[in-house]
C-alpha cells in the first residue's frame, strides 16, 4: 500500500493499480463462481434418484450405481467362495479349543465382496462370535479368499457376503 501524502490524504491510485486490482477481483470471482458450480453439479449427481424397475440386461453403470447405493440390495447372482486357504495363520489355541469342545461356537460375519472377488477388509463387520479370537483369525484369513463377486442383470457388483460358521459342542 501506498504511503499517506504529506497532507495525510490518500494518494490517487495510477492506472495500472486499478487494472491489477481489477483482474484480481475478477479471477477471484471466477474460482468462487467455479467453485460453487463444480459443489452444485456434484450435488446433482448424488442425489440422482434410482430408476425404478428392472435393469436392463448389460447396464453395468446402472447395475454397479444401485449396488454402490445399497450394499445389501437383491442381486440375479450372490457372492460366493470360490477358494480359501485351507488352514488358520494361528492354530486354534488349546483354551478356545476346550472352550469350543465344552460350549460349541458360532461367528457371524459380513463383509461387501468386489467386482474382482476379494472382500474389502474395511467392510469387515463381526455380528456375533462366541470368542474374540475367531474374528481375529478370519480377519487374517479372508483378504486370501477367492470370491465369484455378485451379478446383476448380467454385470458384476459389490455385494455384501455374510459368513457364519458353528460347531455344537462335544457330549
Amino acid at each position: 500500500m501506498r504511503p499517506l501524502h504529506r497532507s495525510g490524504a490518500v494518494p490517487f491510485l495510477h492506472h495500472h493499480d486499478v487494472k491489477s486490482a481489477f483482474l484480481i477481483a475478477v479471477a477471484a470471482c471466477a474460482a468462487v463462481a467455479c467453485a460453487k458450480t463444480a459443489s452444485e453439479s456434484e450435488k446433482i449427481v448424488n442425489v440422482r434418484p434410482m430408476a425404478v424397475g428392472a435393469i436392463q440386461p448389460g447396464d453395468c453403470v446402472e447395475a454397479r450405481r444401485r449396488a454402490a447405493s445399497a450394499p445389501d440390495l437383491e442381486v440375479d447372482r450372490l457372492p460366493t467362495l470360490m477358494s480359501k486357504t485351507p488352514r488358520p495363520f494361528v492354530p486354534t489355541p488349546p483354551s478356545v479349543q476346550a472352550d469350543i469342545d465344552r460350549k460349541g461356537m458360532s461367528i457371524k460375519v459380513d463383509v461387501v465382496v468386489d467386482t474382482l472377488g476379494k472382500a474389502v477388509m474395511r467392510t469387515f463387520k463381526v455380528l456375533e462370535t462366541s470368542n474374540e479370537w475367531f474374528p481375529r483369525n478370519l480377519k487374517a484369513l479372508m483378504p486370501r479368499w477367492t470370491f465369484a463377486p455378485a451379478q446383476l442383470a448380467g454385470c458384476k457388483v459389490q455385494r455384501i457376503y455374510k459368513f457364519s460358521a458353528s460347531a455344537k459342542p462335544k457330549a
